[in-house]
């Protein structure tokens, strides 16, 4: 069996790792929301400006063919 100390030290180990991973989570939500606003702007700017149109070439008449 272990000792109390020994488990007080392993509780204070998870309890370390725990504070860690959350702190990890927190800043994975922050980076998401940056990238989900920066997702929205770019969709924004995209349906703001319209394509121009493209003149028509003229086609040129083909080459007469010789006999």
């Amino acid at each position: 069996m272990a000792t109390a100390g020994q488990i007080q030290y392993r509780i204070g180990l998870a309890k370390k790792k725990f504070a860690k991973f959350l702190k990890e989570i927190a800043a994975i939500k922050k980076k998401i929301k940056l990238l989900e606003a920066q997702q929205k702007k770019a969709k924004t700017a995209k349906k703001v400006k319209p394509k121009a149109k493209k003149k028509a070439k003229t086609r040129r008449k083909p080459a007469k063919r010789r006999r």
